[in-house]
């Protein structure tokens, strides 16, 4: 299970009460970032109530400030929040639609930087803010989760969310706390005790080509996971393999080039990339510059280069990650 460490919540009319009743039985040890936007100009008078009833360390976002797991963030009035490589940014960026603060901005620029470790909440409100920023979320592998809208003291935007996008779970509030402690903890839990070396995936249509790789890996440390002949074999499995890097060759079996693939694969699961191809023509280097991409090695390869990229772009992804 991957790590789910990014929660993020929206809410507008009737949100004072539906934050008090989710975020206050929350233990205080959870082992998330919570940030909150709310449509509504009393912040401080919001975060004193929140505070009052939260056993979480309560605190309006600050610009430039790094954020640490076991807090709950709330975005000021009038501003925009997103995140970013560990940061808050909190800027009076132009409103979305009619809403400064968004929760689509904020939930936005989560679901780009954190992906899969993403847990976007709708709660209560009118209009439909946070629709758009949730199906980000989604694509990108992260989970949507919407107040039940027969609970919700205004049903609006619950059901907006529900209309547009595949939502994981519809909760009352006492259940999304039930929910948010198991993802939270039950994915934190596995991912400390794992101890397998790092797992790789190869995508490469010349058998002897992907017998070398897995042979230079597995002799260097790493578990193959799995090696596929094209791209849409790859997207296929991805989720099921669970890699956490990819080798991928440019021209592959299928129909999709390996940028294409990787560009995919970087979109719905945010897992790094490495380049393995005999080209290093100036078309091929800009189509690769066109994507998210951790290394580039040209073949024919030494098993050091393989080592290297792979552990460069693992130390990366770590740093990107967990910096918090």
């Amino acid at each position: 299970m991957r790590v789910r460490d990014i929660i993020v919540i929206g809410a507008s009319a009737g949100a004072v009460e539906a934050l008090g009743q989710l975020l206050g039985p929350l233990p205080s040890h959870l082992p998330a970032a919570i940030f909150v936007v709310v449509h509504r100009s009393l912040v401080h008078l919001l975060t004193q109530i929140v505070s009052d009833k939260a056993r979480l360390p309560v605190q309006i976002a600050i610009d430039s400030q790094r954020f640490d797991l076991g807090n709950v963030y709330i975005c000021p009035a009038d501003y925009n929040l997103s995140l970013e490589n560990g940061l808050m940014r909190v800027e009076h960026s132009p409103k979305e639609s009619i809403h400064r603060p968004s929760i689509n901005a904020l939930f936005r620029s989560a679901a780009l930087a954190y992906g899969r470790r993403v847990v976007g909440v709708v709660l209560t409100g009118m209009l439909d803010d946070g629709v758009a920023g949730l199906w980000e979320i989604k694509k990108r592998g992260g989970i949507a989760i919407v107040q039940d809208p027969v609970e919700a003291r205004y049903p609006e935007m619950p059901r907006s969310a529900i209309a547009s996008v595949t939502v994981d779970y519809v909760l009352p509030i006492k259940d999304i706390v039930r929910k948010l402690i198991e993802l939270v903890e039950q994915a934190a839990d596995r991912s400390a005790v794992s101890t397998l070396p790092a797992r790789v995936l190869i995508v490469e249509d010349e058998e002897v080509v992907a017998e070398d790789l897995k042979e230079d890996l597995e002799e260097a440390g790493y578990r193959v996971c799995g090696s596929v002949a094209s791209g849409e074999k790859a997207i296929e499995l991805i989720d099921e393999l669970q890699p956490d890097v990819v080798l991928m060759d440019i021209g592959l079996a299928g129909r999709l080039t390996g940028t294409e693939a990787a560009q995919r694969i970087w979109e719905q699961f945010q897992v790094p990339i490495v380049y393995v191809t005999a080209y290093a023509d100036a078309y091929t280097l800009a189509d690769v510059e066109t994507t998210e991409n951790y290394g580039y090695i040209v073949k024919p390869f030494h098993a050091k280069a393989v080592y290297a990229a792979v552990k460069l772009a693992l130390s990366r992804r770590e740093k990107e990650t967990r910096g918090l």
